[in-house]
């Protein structure tokens, strides 16, 4: 027969059983919505920090087309400013040169002036003098008073031609050297405008680069920021994955224990039919009746091997 111990301890496992089933099945299921939750808060942080690593990029791409701009504004103010160099050079030489030609203009005009009309005379009527008085000294008979007056006169005629000669020149001197400081002016004006407009593009340039740099900062600034973002709410995701364990783990633990109450359920049902089971062979016995093999090892056996 079972010992009234066994049968005690079986009537309590069913007695307490549905009790600890039904904590077991609440804390389940209460695990479960946890999980859900912590599921969808790691989700949404997910997203999140996808939505903020787009964001990021994003911002650091713009920021790299910047310093591109940043970096062709400053390559083409150097060159603006070397060219500026150039041109001023430039300028400083035709300005020595205008002012060169320009002295000698004015020289050229006192020469012409001193002068007078000695260019409006006619060279040819001169030395067609200087021929009719050179050939009557060498044709005539002259005594020494005419001779002397006539290399006078044709000394002074040669001087007279010298001068006329030397007038005309300074004439087409005078006009060369106009057309000179007319070119060389308007060249001058050119390289004036030319440094000019170099400079204002040069310091258009500078303003832009100028105002790139706050620009720039800004940027560096909001990357970091969602730097700092990504990785915070990055140690939030990874404290929800391992909450997530935990609850996993705490979840699987659990239906382990609730097979077992089950298993155990189940076994105190089975324990209770053979104890009514020995009972009917025991009443059978006292009968007389004769025992079947099985109902001997249901009579006589351990519940566990049975």
């Amino acid at each position: 027969m079972v010992n009234s111990d066994q049968s005690q301890q079986s009537s309590q496992q069913q007695s307490k059983t549905p009790v600890d089933e039904g904590t077991f099945l609440k804390r389940i299921d209460e695990i479960r919505d946890k999980i859900l939750d912590v599921k969808n808060q790691r989700r949404q942080l997910i997203e999140e920090i996808k939505s903020l690593r787009d964001k990021r990029r994003k911002l650091i791409e713009e920021k790299k087309q910047l310093i591109e701009r940043f970096k062709t504004l400053r390559e083409q103010r150097k060159k603006l400013l070397d060219e500026l160099v150039k041109v001023k050079q430039d300028r400083d030489n035709v300005s020595k040169e205008f002012k060169t030609k320009l002295d000698q203009l004015k020289e050229a005009h006192n020469i012409t002036q001193k002068e007078g009309d000695v260019a409006k005379l006619s060279l040819r009527k001169i030395q067609k003098r200087m021929e009719e008085l050179e050939w009557r000294q060498q044709t005539s008979v002259l005594t020494p008073e005419e001779e002397k007056r006539l290399v006078e006169e044709i000394d002074r005629l040669e001087e007279l031609a010298e001068r006329v000669r030397k007038a005309r020149k300074e004439e087409v001197s005078i006009l060369e050297l106009e057309a000179d400081v007319k070119g060389l002016k308007l060249k001058l004006s050119e390289l004036i405008n030319k440094v000019k407009e170099l400079r204002e593009n040069a310091g258009r340039l500078k303003a832009e680069i100028s105002s790139l740099n706050p620009k720039i900062d800004e940027y560096n600034k909001n990357i970091d920021n969602l730097g700092n973002e990504i990785q915070q709410k990055s140690q939030e995701a990874e404290n929800l994955t391992k909450q997530l364990d935990a609850l996993y783990q705490e979840y699987r633990d659990l239906m382990v224990k609730l097979k077992e109450m089950k298993l155990a359920k189940q076994r105190g049902i089975e324990v209770n039919i053979l104890e009514q089971k020995r009972k009917e062979i025991e009443e059978k016995q006292k009968k007389g009746e004769a025992l079947t093999l099985d109902e001997l090892r249901i009579l006589y056996g351990d519940l566990d091997s049975i």
